[in-house]
């Protein structure tokens, strides 16, 4: 079951736009919920961020993802840069 919600999420992110992919981000900053959907949700979405060549860096370093604070899409350097 985990494998196909994983991969129902890695479809929907797969046809998002970069705005969507950034917004999906931001809207799970501050919510403390988890369970193994939102382990999904967040592995397919990190994962899509990186397969187009975004820079996660801010928010991950690989082992584990921070939803303290909300980001935007620096374009011009293709990373995602945390908002003040």
């Amino acid at each position: 079951m985990e494998k196909n919600i994983l991969s129902q999420f890695a479809s929907q992110f797969a046809e998002a736009s970069l705005t969507s992919l950034v917004e999906s981000f931001n809207a799970q900053v501050g919510n403390r919920g988890f369970n193994s959907a939102r382990a999904a949700h967040d592995h397919a979405l990190i994962d899509e961020l990186v397969r187009r060549g975004i820079d996660v860096s801010a928010i991950s370093d690989g082992h584990s993802i921070s939803f303290a604070h909300h980001v935007a899409l620096d374009e011009t350097a293709m990373r995602l840069v945390i908002q003040n």
